[in-house]
């Protein structure tokens, strides 16, 4: 008897957890993530300078990566290596590698597409 009036608070006081907003649930722009990335769904992918990267997809949807430290090798290279657990899609808990360098993810969010270049 004790132990069930115990619960009591507490089950009350999760009841609201987990549930959606007004609006339905948020999912932060961070949180994106590319899918079937061990298919070979990357089509493209541009340097953001060393701070981040554009990856576009095969249906060509675009996404920026930013780094959780400068990725200094980036953009002097011609190609990255993804590193992420299959059958998971590319989140920001993964990383690429370039020329030996990993360069781990801070956020990942879907864009329009990189800045159109000045000419």
């Amino acid at each position: 008897m004790h132990k069930s009036l115990l619960l009591a608070p507490v089950l009350l006081g999760l009841a609201g957890c987990g549930s959606p907003g007004k609006n339905g649930p948020s999912v932060s722009p961070a949180e994106a993530g590319i899918p079937f990335t061990e298919f070979g769904s990357i089509y493209d992918w541009r340097p953001d300078g060393t701070a981040g990267i554009y990856i576009q997809t095969d249906n060509r949807k675009w996404y920026h990566a930013t780094f959780m430290a400068p990725c200094t090798n980036l953009t002097s290279t011609e190609h990255v290596g993804i590193r992420t657990t299959p059958p998971l899609p590319l989140t920001k808990f993964d990383s690429i590698e370039v020329r030996g360098e990993d360069c781990y993810f801070k956020s990942i969010e879907q864009v329009p597409g990189p800045p159109r270049s000045r000419k």
